[in-house]
C-alpha cells in the first residue's frame, strides 16, 4: 500500500514539475515575442522619423513658420 502511494505522489511530482517547466517555457516564448516586437516597432518608427517624406515636411514647416515670423515683424513695424 505505501509503495502505492510513493509511486502516485512521484507521478504527482512530476507532472507538476513538467507542467511548472512548460509555463517557464511559455514564459520565456512570451518575452522573445515581446522583445522582437519591441525591436521591430522601434525600427519602424526610425525608418519614418528618417524617410523623406516627413524630412521634406518638417523643413516646408519650418519655411511656412519662418515666412509667418516675417510677416508679424512687419506688421509690428
Amino acid at each position: 500500500m505505501r509503495l502505492y502511494l510513493v509511486v502516485a505522489m512521484l507521478v504527482l511530482a512530476l507532472a507538476a514539475f513538467t507542467q511548472a517547466q512548460d509555463a517557464e517555457a511559455a514564459v520565456s516564448g512570451i518575452t522573445e515575442m515581446g522583445q522582437s516586437l519591441a525591436d521591430k516597432a522601434k525600427a519602424t518608427f526610425e525608418d519614418i522619423r528618417t524617410s523623406d517624406i516627413i524630412s521634406n515636411s518638417q523643413t516646408w514647416l519650418e519655411q511656412q513658420l519662418e515666412k509667418i515670423k516675417q510677416k508679424i515683424g512687419e506688421i509690428n513695424q
